[in-house]
């Protein structure tokens, strides 16, 4: 037998065509879990499977299994993917969908744009009633998952918003941070700071890191004065006078003779370089953050405090929130009561608090889980201090976030108002009535323009 390509070139077809057949085979002889979870984040799938290495303690995956004779699949699904192939089966009515979904809080909107009974995932007010949950979780750390008062969501964390900082740079200086309560004060103090050292010959100490083009830092300012962009009722709160008044705040402190502020690589490493070398020394904290903080630059400890953030005036609270994550039940799923049970356990149960300690400090929603003595111990990296005590004090106060289709339009409205008005300050230092002046116009026009583009994208 002869082939007239050669005989090497045969070879390599045989094997392709064997191990394509011996693929094909495994594929089919694959089976699902009882239950396939959806997850866009590593540490979650840690949490949930374990990480490989020998442990004494068996996963959340096999205790679940063993509980209730369910077998648990945890898939990885990048965000952006799990985003397309998501809204695509909720589209097409797929029967393929997951039992269980993750989904990030920038990513959540998009799945609340049609009507709420048309939406993919299925409401949760039952479940949560049913079970008791409803007046045990975090009434504000609800609000992101939710549409007309549907829930479809149950939240992770509940990410409260502190201000971490180097303790032993403010006190060389004379500078008593903690003391400071109000914004205005804190960024004097601020700007004390950097001049004390600038006369020192540190001329590139910049007290506190706040971005100049982009809205990610002045959403928990905005956020502590009860003003999200666009309420959950639709109603566009750009316009309004307090936040023309704190977009002008931040403007100040990003740009002109109050700067205060610079901005840190989005690399959890280049933040902790910046904070060792002293460069930027106040840092926003939820509490995911200070996880990055602690892993790379372990030679801060104790020289690191935490503070709740400043007010601008009585009954703002001083603490905000960002980011998050929720786990949701598509409608399609086969069992939605074994679905909700797996979520209980991640998510709500003591089981679950243990294994996401071994990952990450993040607070849980659970307000009867704060009660565990892990949150009551000292923090060595933070001179002692009771820093899971903090974050459950500022979750107590924490104000309500509001995510809709159209909140990622207005951040980025925001981000280009930030920009404008820092190079206003810059142009114009000191003329801080007409500053508030053009941010009223620029958030206005804003505000128009976001009614426009809401009434247009409706479906109904």
């Amino acid at each position: 037998m002869s082939f007239h390509l050669g005989k090497p070139i045969l070879v390599m077809i045989v094997i392709a065509v064997v191990c394509a057949v011996a693929l094909g085979l495994r594929g089919t002889e694959r089976t699902r879990p009882d239950l396939l979870v959806w997850v866009f984040a590593e540490i979650h799938q840690k949490t949930y499977a374990g990480d490989g290495k020998p442990s004494t303690r068996p996963t959340l995956v096999e205790r679940f299994r063993q509980r209730t004779g369910k077998t648990v699949g945890i898939e990885m699904v990048a965000t952006r993917s799990e985003d397309v192939r998501l809204v695509s089966m909720f589209m097409s009515d797929s029967k393929d969908v997951p039992d269980v979904v993750e989904l990030e809080i920038s990513s959540v909107a998009k799945y609340f744009r049609p009507p709420t009974n048309d939406i993919g995932l299925l409401p949760l007010n039952g479940f949560l009633e049913k079970s008791g949950w409803m007046d045990k979780i975090v009434k504000a750390r609800l609000a992101p998952w939710s549409k007309n008062g549907v829930i479809f969501g149950i939240p992770h964390d509940v990410h409260p918003v502190t201000l971490v900082y180097r303790d032993d740079l403010f006190r060389q200086a004379g500078i008593d941070l903690p003391a400071v309560k109000t914004w205005p004060q804190f960024r004097q103090a601020c700007l004390d700071f950097q001049n004390y050292w600038a006369a020192r010959g540190v001329k590139n100490r910049h007290a506190m890191e706040l971005m100049n083009a982009s809205a990610d830092h002045l959403i928990p300012m905005l956020l502590q004065r009860h003003l999200n962009p666009i309420d959950a009722d639709g109603t566009i709160r750009v316009g309004e006078e307090k936040f023309a008044d704190t977009v002008a705040f931040y403007a100040e402190c990003v740009a002109g003779p109050t700067n205060i502020a610079s901005q840190s690589p989005a690399a959890a490493g280049g933040l902790a370089r910046d904070l060792i070398d002293g460069n930027i020394c106040v840092f926003v904290t939820p509490d995911w953050r200070v996880d990055y903080i602690k892993e790379y630059a372990p030679g801060l400890a104790g020289k690191m405090r935490m503070m709740p953030m400043p007010i601008f005036e009585p009954g703002d609270a001083r603490t905000a929130t960002w980011g998050g994550t929720m786990m949701g039940i598509p409608r399609n799923c086969k069992d939605p009561q074994a679905s909700w049970k797996l979520i209980e356990f991640f998510y709500l149960s003591k089981e679950g608090l243990e294994a996401r300690r071994k990952y990450s400090s993040i607070l849980p929603p659970v307000i009867t889980l704060w009660d565990d003595p892990v949150y009551r111990r000292g923090d060595p990296y933070f001179g002692g201090q009771q820093v899971d005590l903090l974050y459950i004090e500022m979750a107590k106060e924490l104000p309500a976030r509001y995510i809709t289709p159209a909140t990622a339009m207005a951040n980025g409205y925001l981000s280009k108002v930030i920009v404008d008005a820092a190079q206003f300050v810059r142009n114009h230092p000191g003329q801080h009535d007409e500053l508030v002046a053009r941010c009223r116009t620029w958030l206005n026009g804003i505000a128009g323009d976001l009614r426009r583009r809401i009434e247009h994208g409706k479906f109904d």
